[in-house]
């Protein structure tokens, strides 16, 4: 649901890991929400602003850029979907934004109105900033690191976690940059990240 150069970005991505994974554009606009039976993981991608209504956040607030309800609910319908198969999901930027909303969370709409400093890209410079990882967190477990420097290019984040999720790693502004199901909850790998 953006340019086709992003969705090749998160191809690349994924696939210097394991060249041998195949990628799959899931879209409303596609209207292939049932290819997900078939698919082996579920990746949430960056783009657009979540629609406030759907947590409750300031319709009018000025910063708010373009949104797409269609896409939030096909979305939030695919993250249900892939919940209920106890698929693997990964989340990033609006990704853990979107999936912090099913859950019942909210989001700030404006990180820089609300007091923090900006995360957004300066010019041609991609931010970055420094994250802490909590003990005990799937992120953790994955990079073997206690702290990581991370690209920042967003403008909301979560203000209140979702139910049964659980806040793993944050910046050292506070704002929080890694979200995962409880551990009550864990059946399945499930990681949400705010950076790309």
């Amino acid at each position: 649901m953006g340019p086709q150069q992003k969705f090749a970005q998160y191809v690349d991505w994924l696939q210097s890991g394991d060249p041998s994974v195949e990628c799959r554009s899931l879209s409303y606009v596609l209207g292939n929400l049932a290819s997900l039976e078939s698919a082996d993981a579920l990746v949430l991608t960056g783009g657009h602003d979540v629609d406030p209504n759907l947590y409750g956040g300031d319709v009018g607030h000025p910063t708010l850029v373009e949104r797409d309800r269609q896409r939030d609910d096909f979305e939030l319908q695919a993250l249900a979907h892939a919940l209920a198969l106890g698929m693997p999901v990964l989340g990033i930027c609006r990704g853990l934004q979107l999936a912090n909303v099913h859950f019942g969370g909210s989001l700030i709409i404006d990180i820089e109105t609300a007091g923090y400093p900006t995360h957004r890209r300066i010019g041609d410079r991609e931010g970055m900033h420094d994250i802490s990882i909590e003990q005990n967190s799937l992120l953790r477990l994955k990079t073997s690191s206690e702290s990581a420097e991370v690209n920042s290019s967003h403008h909301q984040a979560v203000l209140e976690p979702g139910s049964g999720l659980k806040v793993t790693a944050r910046a050292t502004d506070g704002i929080i940059e890694a979200l995962e199901l409880d551990q009550s909850l864990k059946n399945q790998f499930f990681l949400l990240v705010q950076w790309h």
